[in-house]
């Protein structure tokens, strides 16, 4: 692709044809091809697409009656774990809205959620959603967040349904990020204290690599810490020691392991962004080129006076992935031999 040809896509799709169908019926009211993908996708190595295709469904259906309708005409498991996501993401958004309804709504989902599981038992998502409403129960009233951590130096949490997602699935993405969501949505100063000793404990245990995709959860954790920082020291931050080493050993460890369609494009536009921020432009270049057209706002809209301007985002992003494909591209031409190796170490 020319760079004068490149113009930037934001849709919850990615580069994934099939579930953009799905989600352009769900627009029109039908659910026949959400069904009709989700009975196709293969878990017979690994949930992971499956949890990522339904999770964006959701979102999309959640603000529709198309999942009930599913449910009434043809129910069956998929249509009874479906009907739990779309009650998670809608007690989800009335919390986050500050919605009256939303503890009843919670209460809802925490119901559907139960049904779902005596449904769909081999099914991982529906102990996701749980770990993602436990982000509502802020005074940790249910026992289930509050289970003891196996780390005597981790806090108390909803461990048990962590371990009951991963027995399911080893390493399902959602539910480690979901875990990951929990601690920095905690009420507290130590918010990010707790999620970083959280990402750096599942890295010291996880297994690679089945787990490579984990491999970004610092790096997520650094955007979150990064965000309430002062303004004069945000790109410093990037280019301590720690943080490249972070990025780096995602790319390495993830990104150059995996093919196109295991990689989240959430998780490429993180990538990509901390690779930049740490001047590392030959590897965010690579990971610049597996993006192609596909951009999330998260995290390069943090980095405008106005968050929420398009236009602004995209010319910032177009700005990054010339720069960074440019040094790729010239260190093609003269070395190649030299990609891959670790250039860069500023001191901390």
């Amino acid at each position: 692709m020319a760079e004068g040809d490149w113009r930037p896509v934001m849709h919850p799709a990615g580069a994934d044809t099939e579930l953009r169908v799905a989600l352009e019926e769900i627009a029109l009211g039908r659910w026949m091809s959400m069904r009709t993908l989700l009975a196709r996708t293969d878990t017979s190595r690994s949930w992971a697409t499956w949890t990522y295709r339904s999770q964006v469904l959701a979102a999309s259906a959640a603000g529709t009656d198309v999942v009930e309708a599913w449910a009434d005409d043809e129910p069956d498991a998929t249509a009874t774990v479906m009907l739990a996501r779309v009650a998670s993401e809608r007690a989800l958004r009335a919390f986050r809205g500050g919605h009256p309804n939303a503890d009843s709504l919670w209460h809802t989902a925490l119901g559907a959620c139960r049904t779902a599981v005596h449904a769909a038992m081999d099914n991982p998502v529906p102990w996701t959603c749980f770990l993602a409403l436990a982000v509502i129960d802020e005074d940790q009233q249910a026992g289930e967040h509050r289970v003891k951590a196996s780390d005597p130096m981790l806090p108390a949490g909803p461990w048990g349904l962590l371990r009951r997602a991963d027995a399911l699935d080893p390493y399902n993405r959602e539910a480690y990020h979901r875990m990951l969501q929990y601690w920095l949505s905690r009420p507290d100063a130590s918010a990010v204290s707790h999620a970083d000793g959280y990402a750096r404990w599942v890295l010291s245990r996880a297994e690679q690599p089945a787990a490579a995709a984990l491999l970004m959860l610092p790096v997520y954790v650094r955007v979150e810490r990064w965000l309430r920082l002062p303004r004069e020291a945000l790109d410093m931050h990037w280019l301590n020691s720690y943080a490249i080493q972070d990025a780096l050993s995602a790319f390495h460890g993830w990104f150059a392991l995996r093919t196109e369609g295991e990689r989240s494009v959430q998780d490429l536009n993180y990538l990509a962004h901390a690779l930049w921020a740490g001047q590392q432009y030959e590897e965010a270049g690579r990971v610049f080129q597996a993006m192609g057209r596909h951009i999330t706002p998260r995290p390069w809209q943090f980095r405008l006076a106005d968050p929420g301007d398009k236009d602004a985002l995209v010319d910032h992003i177009a700005r990054c992935r010339s720069q960074c494909l440019s040094v790729a591209e010239s260190s093609a031409r003269t070395s190649p031999a030299r990609f891959g190796r670790h250039r860069h170490r500023p001191a901390t």
